[in-house]
């Protein structure tokens, strides 16, 4: 029914998949004014990630470095450098 479903299932199709839809949600969600969430968000997905499936957190992370480009949500405090230790 999905016009994007891969048509041959290799072992991993069910997790390309929904990562790949959460990338797109991730995306949508910080164009559309919300980048600080959609960052958090992203961050976790990362952190879950990051061991048993690199390749996927790779994605993510490159979606991080996206989100983080985007301007900040409305009302958002203003970031600041870190502060540098002596």
């Amino acid at each position: 029914m999905a016009p994007d479903a891969p048509h041959a299932q290799s072992p991993d199709a069910a997790l390309d998949g929904t990562v790949e839809v959460a990338l797109k949600a991730l995306r949508a969600l910080g164009q559309h004014g919300h980048p600080d969430a959609a960052s958090r968000l992203a961050a976790r997905a990362w952190w879950v990630l990051r061991d048993s499936h690199p390749r996927e957190a790779e994605r993510v992370n490159g979606l991080m470095h996206f989100l983080a480009r985007l301007p900040a949500e409305a009302g958002a405090p203003p970031t600041q450098a870190p502060k540098e230790r002596a």
